[in-house]
């Protein structure tokens, strides 16, 4: 299986954005969503009861909301680590700093050795020919091309 990409035109920000102010990039062009309930499905295939896989599922859910909370890096086990990225408003000095000009974290994800591994394996191959007109509130309203 390959990842499907398409080109879109977008402004340069490289060095030479002065003689090319627009490039062509590569975006991904995503086919459909698994859901919570068809990856449930898919690990009671191996043996385990989809109700047992929710339980530890919202159980792990509230426990990175604590950890990452507390300000500990959260590892779950081969599929990577979770932590809280931040950002803020600068200051002139540590006097005038204060915390509301930290912006909401981030969580920052970083893969176990596995998923690096499948994204040093991925293939690319590029979609068909489409079309994408700006619609109000659509999801992406930069122009497709081929």
């Amino acid at each position: 299986m390959s990842v499907k990409y398409r080109l879109v035109e977008r402004n340069n920000m490289g060095k030479d954005k002065d003689e090319t102010p627009k490039k062509l990039y590569a975006q991904p062009v995503y086919s459909d969503l698994v859901s919570f309930d068809e990856l449930l499905g898919e690990i009671s295939e191996a043996g385990i009861p989809s109700n047992q896989v929710k339980g530890v599922a919202d159980r792990m859910n509230h426990l990175f909301k604590k950890h990452l909370a507390a300000g500990r890096r959260v590892q779950f086990g081969e599929f990577g680590n979770f932590r809280y990225g931040i950002g803020s408003s600068g200051a002139d000095s540590e006097k005038e700093f204060d915390p509301s000009m930290i912006k909401i974290p981030r969580i920052i994800f970083s893969p176990g050795s596995a998923l690096r591994q499948a994204r040093k394996d991925t293939d690319f191959k590029k979609a068909g020919v489409e079309t994408t007109t700006t619609t109000p509130g659509g999801e992406d309203d930069r122009p497709v091309i081929e």
